[in-house]
């Protein structure tokens, strides 16, 4: 098992989580709202992201529920309710990313999208997912709790639940899709990749060969958090007796409906893992994308796998995601040395996030791996202390050093500038999130720090 190399400044952690939260003491965390991506003032993720947020928010939840209270509240008082392809907003949509017009990053980005922007998958059943959890930790209240949505409404969280629900089920049923959890861009100045590893290169196919933009595609990870949320929809709503178009045992169905098809068309039996996506075709066919990458094992760490019936699956698959080829120093690979785009500090392609890691890492202890989840946990906080704060991302360097990009490697396609390397963000939310809760799962530290 790797051991803990150098210490984390518990200082430098409280002040980062301050920073986050826009307060000046941690026991206030949530009292500002949601936490933001990233610490750093000027830099370009200090601003409301919805997955980030949501994650930063499960991270917390044990000690903090304030957080999680505050982040569901504010993404539904922005919750989609209109169509609008610049933006993407669709009715019932959660939104990518929210800056506020002063912010100097919106200006630029002006010139492609409108605010708030809503070009992610995995934001709704996430924040169907979080609002589970935080139910079953402070009780279902929530759910009563009346907000004002983007028409000036009066609404309440329930609603917004029914609202992502529909959109949900929208996606699962749009025959363009196949039945999944599918990404494909509204306009040609949104993003490709509309899951975390949103970077424009991270879905390619073997030889390299970047997705069609025009086409769907179904990511892996999203199949899980949906699998959740259909799950955790159907509670959500059977205890509160609200008048739905969708019955819970509906949502029950569909969710092992697209159990058994994720099971059934990503799965690689020679490859030992699920494909990192399917690409879907004018006529509806998926095919699957052979790429190794950390990707599927995000399905341990929801309730897709679970059941005894899995398990020399889950064996399986955990042993893949520990092999050389993509258990770096710092923690897992993005994707596999072997993959044709594969770069060690190439952002989605090779690089080590502290997120995706500890995500697992939830999976392994999850189904009893915990010698395996330690070592990843172990990895991440000596990471950490390595560099002395928390990136957002490790280089996955062969030789198993650790240490972070700190220079831009870039390329010209499509006549616009690309990065094939570029340095982290600092102070990254998610990796600050993530090593307090490692810390406070081995208790040492506490919300009165």
């Amino acid at each position: 098992m790797t051991q803990i190399n150098g210490t984390i400044d518990l200082d430098a952690l409280a002040g980062t989580l301050c920073k986050l939260g826009g307060v000046g003491n941690v026991r206030d965390l949530g009292s500002a709202g949601p936490m933001r991506a990233s610490a750093d003032d000027t830099g370009l993720f200090h601003c409301l992201f919805g997955r980030d947020a949501i994650r930063m928010a499960l991270d917390l939840l044990e000690d903090f529920p304030e957080v999680a209270r505050t982040t569901l509240v504010t993404l539904a008082m922005l919750q989609g309710v209109r169509m609008n392809a610049r933006s993407e907003e669709e009715p019932g949509r959660f939104l990518h990313e929210h800056r506020m017009p002063d912010d100097p990053h919106a200006v630029r980005l002006n010139e492609f999208w409108d605010w708030p922007y809503y070009g992610a998958v995995d934001t709704t059943p996430q924040w169907i997912n979080l609002l589970t959890m935080y139910t079953a930790v402070q009780g279902f209240d929530i759910l009563r709790e009346e907000l004002t949505d983007r028409r000036s409404r009066i609404v309440s969280i329930r609603d917004s639940l029914v609202s992502a629900v529909e959109w949900l089920l929208g996606r699962l049923d749009d025959a363009s899709g196949a039945g999944y959890l599918w990404v494909r861009r509204a306009s040609d100045s949104g993003n490709r990749s509309q899951v975390w590893e949103d970077s424009s290169d991270a879905f390619h196919d073997e030889n390299g060969i970047l997705f069609d933009a025009s086409r769907p595609f179904a990511p892996v990870a999203a199949q899980g958090y949906a699998y959740d949320a259909l799950l955790g929809a159907a509670n959500l709503l059977e205890h509160s007796n609200v008048l739905s178009a969708r019955s819970p045992s509906e949502l029950r169905r569909r969710a092992v409906q697209l159990r058994a098809m994720t099971l059934r068309h990503f799965w690689q039996p020679d490859l030992r893992t699920f494909a990192h996506a399917l690409t879907i075709d004018a006529h509806g066919v998926a095919t699957p994308v052979r790429i190794v990458a950390s990707a599927p094992g995000h399905l341990l760490a929801t309730k897709i796998l679970d059941g005894a019936e899995f398990c020399r699956l889950r064996d399986t698959l955990a042993s893949r995601l520990l092999e050389d080829d993509m258990l770096a120093g710092a923690g897992i690979r993005t994707k596999s040395t072997r993959d044709p785009l594969f770069r060690p500090g190439a952002y989605h392609n090779g690089s080590v996030w502290p997120m995706d890691t500890g995500v697992i890492a939830d999976g392994l202890r999850q189904h009893g791996y915990v010698e395996q989840a330690d070592d990843l946990e172990n990895r991440i906080i000596s990471a950490c202390a390595t560099v002395g704060d928390f990136p957002e991302f490790f280089r996955g360097d062969l030789d198993g050093r650790v240490s972070i990009n700190r220079e831009s490697l870039t390329y010209l396609r499509d006549g616009r500038l690309h990065f094939r390397e570029q340095p982290p963000q600092i102070h990254q939310g998610w990796t600050t999130t993530r090593v307090w809760r490692i810390l406070r799962r081995r208790g040492a530290v506490s919300p009165d720090l």
